[in-house]
């Protein structure tokens, strides 16, 4: 399964099914004590008696039929076409500094002293000014308003994971970074950056393929 929205439902469905089954089961044994304790005044015949058991045992079956029907959505709303798109252009720009993360890995294979200070410093530039930005401002301001349209958080605190992730990553960036001089840039140090630069361009990537993929069933469902 690649797709997160999926796992929401299955849990939605899992959830919704064990609450039918919970009602029918104790309003069923509620209902029949009620019968028994109004027969065992005398007040329902043999017959009646009968008859309304068997009324509710079919009230409990066909209550529990609806878990087979589809939910109704707590979220009334869909995402408008206009922010779907708007939010697919954020990660076209995205792709272009991830493109250029690329870049400046690849260039660091090759980089030394000041050089290699540049690159891991113009780096840090793009990942603060670009991914952490657009990262936080999903987490504070989108994922909110995806979890009232989508009816439910699930994918999205995973989603909200992956966002973790990707800062924790900033952060380490930032330190190799901080105060960082060309007498420090030796090897190791340069394969270090370049670790947390592809690991920073993967997961954003993935990310946004899977952001991607919620603002379409956002517009759809």
């Amino acid at each position: 399964m690649d797709r997160l929205d999926r796992v929401s439902e299955a849990i939605a469905i899992a959830r919704r099914a064990r609450g039918i089954a919970l009602e029918s089961i104790v309003s069923g044994m509620v209902l029949s004590g009620i019968a028994m304790g109004v027969a065992a005044f005398g007040w329902l015949t043999p017959v009646a008696g009968a008859i309304t058991q068997e009324a509710i045992d079919v009230a409990v079956i066909l209550n529990a039929l609806r878990a087979l029907s589809p939910a109704p959505r707590r979220g009334s709303r869909l995402l408008p076409i206009k922010m779907a798109r708007a939010l697919h252009h954020e990660h076209e720009l995205l792709e272009q500094n991830l493109d250029q993360l690329r870049s400046i890995s690849d260039a660091l294979d090759d980089a030394s002293g000041q050089q290699a200070v540049d690159l891991i410093l113009s780096a840090h530039r793009i990942v603060e000014e670009t991914v952490v930005t657009h990262e936080r401002g999903d987490e504070i301001t989108l994922y909110p308003r995806l979890t009232k349209l989508l009816g439910d958080s699930y994918g999205l605190s995973a989603m909200s994971r992956a966002h973790r992730e990707i800062l924790h990553q900033a952060r380490l960036l930032a330190r190799l970074a901080d105060g960082l001089r060309a007498e420090d840039a030796d090897k190791y140090l340069v394969r270090d950056a370049q670790r947390v630069i592809e690991s920073i361009e993967a997961l954003v990537r993935i990310h946004n393929a899977q952001e991607e993929d919620i603002y379409d069933h956002a517009v759809a469902a």
